[in-house]
């Protein structure tokens, strides 16, 4: 495969801490590369780095040819724009002819439902809309690297496996695929190599071993003043007045500590295999 990006001795630190530490990474054309760890690990950080959004404190990234960057971050800002309106701004900056913009946003919206929401505020829409509305955008035009933050997060089931077909057909078209994800099943769709990221380190994983580590599925009480963990919101779903959560077992004792210092109380744990 052809090398299209290469990180060299890449240190990134935020505050004098330690994100990233020398790290070196090969990027091909057409691979699908999916980013794991825990929340605040470097994934995120890593991803802007390699799309040129943020810069390292030191060491360079090296791209071999001039590439176009599509990027779609996890939570995506709300604005006053309807979806429809951002869309037509971004597909003129594509250079996209109007017809043929209106023609792929009519047929990306009905694909990821969203027919009925094109001309609602930005504002008032979800984060899971949003995201979608992320993932068209970058879709208007194939880009030839397409990186993706947590892209399942804020999915219902359908959307889901429409993003798994649109991602698989641009895999069929040689564009490159960064994301980071904690979906197994998303591991398993599209993605052919498993990088695990933590205490500074990128280090390649058997994406067997990553495939077939085990998890739990944890249920948490609301109690007064009870507050989210920042780590953790992209594994939590709100259910009433309580949520769940699913968490690789390395990661439970972590969380269930963290939930617990954040106001909430445990109700159960079961094994997400069973």
């Amino acid at each position: 495969m052809k090398e299209i990006i290469k990180l060299e001795k890449i240190t990134k630190e935020y505050n004098h801490k330690l994100i990233l530490d020398q790290v070196d990474l090969s990027i091909y054309e057409g691979q699908s590369m999916v980013f794991t760890g825990h929340n605040g690990s470097g994934k995120s950080t890593l991803l802007k780095i390699i799309s040129g959004l943020v810069k390292p404190s030191s060491g360079k990234v090296v791209y071999r040819d001039k590439l176009l960057f599509h990027y779609v971050p996890e939570r995506f800002p709300k604005m006053n724009l309807t979806p429809w309106q951002y869309l037509k701004r971004m597909g003129q900056m594509d250079g996209i002819p109007p017809k043929i913009l209106a023609k792929r946003c009519e047929k990306l919206f009905s694909d990821f439902f969203l027919a009925d929401m094109v001309n609602i505020p930005m504002k008032d829409l979800s984060k899971g809309t949003l995201q979608k509305i992320g993932v068209i955008q970058a879709l208007l035009r194939t880009p030839q690297v397409l990186l993706l933050d947590e892209p399942l997060s804020g999915q219902d089931m359908d959307s889901q496996m429409v993003f798994i077909e649109k991602m698989n057909e641009l895999r069929k078209e040689k564009v490159t695929l960064l994301m980071s994800c904690h979906e197994k099943y998303l591991i398993k769709s599209i993605s052919d190599t498993v990088m695990a990221v933590g205490d500074g380190q990128v280090k390649q994983v058997d994406i067997t071993t990553e495939l077939y580590s085990k998890e739990y599925i944890l249920w948490f009480e609301k109690q007064e003043n009870a507050s989210l963990p920042e780590q953790y919101r992209a594994c939590i779903q709100p259910m009433g007045e309580g949520c769940r959560a699913r968490i690789q077992e390395n990661e439970s004792s972590r969380m269930i500590l963290e939930m617990i210092r954040h106001g909430w109380k445990l109700r159960g744990m079961s094994d997400a295999g069973v």
